[in-house]
């Protein structure tokens, strides 16, 4: 499958092992970056082959080392700043496709779920297993909400709702992250 992104075409990839995902990163001529090389056991790979339209035939890889957990990697385009954001395992990573450099990492508490991108606020929803964290298209955090084990998200105007495993719902202003009336 292709992406078009900004002036670059985009292929995704999955590969059986670290050494096919790793050969096939070796062969692309602008360089690769591997993500995700620091867990204990890898159980999935996938790469993001990136051609710059400006470059010819000359490629950019993007691997990725999952975890599983049954939970693929997202990845969330950031058109405004050339960024590619990729969520797998405990991590969001921004990748600028125009410097072929990690642009941010941010840590999370928990596995990584999803985004929700509100682009009239220009904030980013990171939804992971216990947390929830909003970005701006920078990487900056911009607030941090956790209670258990999160069920379902909702947005509503400018608010989000929580539903949790084991605790009460709870709803957040996605500006603040402070706690609102339902």
């Amino acid at each position: 499958m292709f992406l078009t992104f900004t002036n670059h075409i985009i292929e995704l990839k999955e590969y059986a092992s670290h050494t096919e995902m790793e050969q096939s990163l070796k062969q692309w001529d602008l360089g690769s970056i591997i993500l995700g090389e620091e867990i204990d056991i890898p159980e999935q790979f996938y790469a993001a082959m990136i051609q710059p339209q400006t470059a010819g035939l000359h490629y950019f890889g993007i691997g990725i080392c999952a975890e599983g957990y049954g939970l693929k990697p997202h990845f969330l385009l950031l058109p405004q700043s050339n960024i590619i954001l990729f969520g797998f395992n405990n991590q969001v990573v921004g990748i600028n496709v125009n410097q072929r450099e990690i642009a941010f990492k941010i840590k999370l508490n928990s596995l990584f779920y999803y985004f929700l991108q509100i682009l009239e606020k220009q904030i980013i929803l990171i939804v992971q297993e216990l947390d929830i964290v909003a970005i701006n298209e920078h990487g900056k955090e911009l607030w941090r909400y956790g209670k258990d084990v999160s069920t379902d998200t909702c947005l509503n105007g400018e608010n989000i709702q929580l539903n949790f495993m084991n605790e009460s719902r709870a709803c957040l202003n996605i500006l603040s992250g402070d706690l609102v009336e339902i």
